[in-house]
């Protein structure tokens, strides 16, 4: 009976030993992120990878900085962190547990700017902030290297097409940058401009007008030399009365002053051949001076926007600072049975003052 009872009291220890050996050998091997660098309020996957006795495994994930996705993937190997409106370096930590025994690892987030987009990644046009209206279903060229990754997008319409993101992330108010290179691949439709509009929100008060778009219109293959090749200028808008005015070059106050005058003219930078790719580039910075760089060579200074509002501040109780709301650009329409196709390499958006004036 001792020998039966002396056996027994053996296998139960060499049980828990060996449980506690195993449970001792949790280990997460590696911390892993969807990407390098991140943008505002960016929604991006990390896991970990763990050796050991998985059963029971639970994880705790922390963060100096953002936050998570909700409860449903907090205690799994994998998480969702949401990146915070701030520039800096975050660290993300997860803790694998199972029983007594746990093991940490930790990984540095860089969150870099307001936005960016190089058309790296197959989710870009899957519930990823992009859409489209009027295009046969976009192409990814992506690659691990930025310079071979671009998005094309083909009219598919007789409607004018476009592309547009959602600016809701974090609130971009003045100052920003944005700088957009792109450039066209297959049949341009003769005649045809291709613009890049910035929308803000509709305040309150809808008896006070307030700045609804800022658009840059380019002819990319008309001849400068003979034909009118831009447009720039940016409109007014009041609820109220349904009432828009654009800026143009006789403008005066209360209406939108220019930013270029002449509003539409020449200027042979901003053609663009076949496969050829041209970063353009409108900011407002903390002096709130509209500027302009066509592959990162400054076009133009303007303090048009600067006065205007200036003017209302002091006119309008209660007037809102402008709020963009959204990013679009516009390509000529299908014409007979062929579409023109865009090729879109990047967009980036700053919102602390410096502008993106880099080709």
């Amino acid at each position: 009976m001792n020998k039966i009872i002396n056996c027994f009291s053996v296998m139960i220890c060499s049980f828990l030993l060996f449980s506690c050996k195993k449970n001792a050998d949790i280990q997460i091997q590696s911390l892993s992120k969807s990407g390098e660098e991140f943008y505002f309020g960016e929604k991006v996957p990390v896991w970990a990878a763990t050796s050991g006795d998985k059963d029971g495994i639970r994880y705790e994930w922390s963060a100096t900085g953002g936050t998570f996705d909700g409860f449903r993937t907090q205690d799994l190997f994998e998480n969702l962190w949401i990146a915070p409106a701030q520039a800096g370096e975050y660290t993300v930590t997860a803790k694998a547990k199972n029983g007594g025994s746990n093991s940490s690892r930790s990984t540095v987030m860089k969150v870099t700017r307001y936005f960016f987009d190089e058309f790296q990644s197959a989710y870009t046009f899957n519930g990823n902030g992009w859409s489209t209206s009027n295009t046969a279903t976009p192409v990814l060229k992506n690659d691990v290297d930025p310079a071979k990754s671009t998005a094309e997008l083909t009219a598919s319409s007789s409607s004018t097409p476009n592309i547009r993101r959602t600016l809701n992330l974090a609130p971009l108010k003045l100052p920003f940058s944005i700088r957009t290179k792109l450039g066209w691949k297959n049949f341009y439709r003769d005649g045809s401009n291709m613009y890049f509009s910035l929308f803000f929100v509709q305040p309150a008060k809808t008896e006070i007008p307030y700045i609804r778009e800022i658009r840059w219109e380019i002819w990319p293959t008309a001849n400068p030399a003979a034909t009118d090749n831009y447009q720039i200028r940016y409109e007014l808008f009041t609820p109220a009365t349904n009432t828009s005015v654009w800026s143009g070059d006789a403008n005066t106050l209360p209406a939108p002053l220019p930013l270029i005058s002449p509003v539409k003219g020449k200027n042979v930078q901003l053609t663009l051949a076949k496969d050829e790719l041209k970063s353009f580039t409108f900011s407002v910075d903390k002096n709130e001076l509209f500027s302009t760089y066509v592959n990162g060579v400054l076009w133009f200074e303007s303090d048009g926007l600067k006065k205007w509002l200036e003017y209302a501040r002091a006119t309008y109780p209660g007037y809102e600072e402008p709020l963009a709301k959204e990013y679009r650009i516009t390509f000529p329409s299908k014409s007979g049975s062929t579409g023109t196709t865009i090729s879109l390499k990047s967009v980036y958006i700053n919102n602390d003052g410096t502008p993106l004036n880099n080709p």
